[in-house]
């Protein structure tokens, strides 16, 4: 098969190409794609677990940690430990986190806009059928072709 027809190599040349565009225009906030999803996560809902964060951005929990320190040590979350518990701790954002939240989607929602010009809502949805298809294969166990 000739690579340019290999999905892995288009699925990856693409994400390559959208992560470095999202870097570029979180910078300036001095955080990275990474970081920013986990910090929506918390947006979402504040105080969840690094195992359901982990669950959530579909990483192990490892990558969670690394970024958590991450984020700690740039004074946007807290890790909170359980006074009943001191092996159970919540995640929470802090009022420089919260902040942030105000700053960065409108960024990234003009990203997303301009990654996905040219595709109405019609289109959209169904390139996000297609993406789920296509993950749902590649964790089948069936190996038949």
């Amino acid at each position: 098969m000739e690579i340019r027809n290999c999905i892995n190599f288009i699925l990856s040349n693409t994400q390559n190409s959208v992560f470095s565009y999202f870097k570029k225009r979180l910078q300036e906030f001095d955080i990275t794609p990474s970081q920013y999803s986990l910090l929506s996560c918390l947006w979402a809902q504040d105080g969840q677990t690094p195992s359901q964060l982990a669950q959530a951005m579909h990483l192990d929990t490892s990558s969670i940690t690394g970024i958590l320190s991450r984020l700690e040590k740039k004074e946007l979350i807290d890790r909170v430990y359980s006074q009943e518990d001191r092996r159970s701790v919540s995640i929470h954002l802090r009022e420089e986190g919260k902040a942030l939240w105000h700053q960065v989607d409108k960024v990234i929602e003009e990203a997303n806009e301009k990654i996905t010009r040219g595709l109405d809502a019609d289109h959209y949805e169904q390139f996000l059928s297609y993406l789920n298809l296509i993950e749902s294969n590649s964790q089948s166990d069936d190996q038949t072709v």
